[in-house]
């Protein structure tokens, strides 16, 4: 009988030192760094937050062009990803600064949808001579 617990004992202490130095190896010794990551390759509610950031740049400086590159870096569907997720943020009821700033961005990338419109500056009248 105690030949069986020594070896119980020994593989046990051997899978302990294993976990161990697994443990040290993955994170102290070498653990995994993330640099420069592919926003498509986020899950979905990191997504949103890189759109609200991408609509509040947008808000700022108003560079379309910049915000259509920042949009085609979540990959082939990141404008209709923006177009499903303004128009469920509005299905929600979310009512607030930053839904203007989705809606504004989404609009001006083309979504043109009535339910955007309580969220949009009204248009400006030209002056007819």
């Amino acid at each position: 009988m105690t030949r069986w617990m020594r070896t119980i004992g020994w593989v046990a202490l051997g899978l302990a030192a294993g976990v161990l130095l697994g443990l040290y190896l993955g994170w102290i010794a070498w653990p995994t760094e993330f640099s420069d990551a592919n926003p498509a390759l986020l899950a979905e509610p990191y997504k949103q937050d890189y759109l609200r950031m991408v609509a509040t740049v947008y808000a700022a400086d108003g560079d379309l062009p910049a915000a259509q590159a920042r949009l085609a870096a979540l990959g082939e569907g990141g404008q209709a990803f923006l177009n499903s997720f303004v128009l469920d943020q509005i299905l929600q009821g979310q009512r607030d600064e930053e839904m203007g700033r989705l809606a504004r961005l989404a609009h001006d990338l083309g979504l043109d949808s009535p339910a955007l419109q309580p969220f949009l500056p009204p248009p400006t009248e030209s002056a007819v001579p």
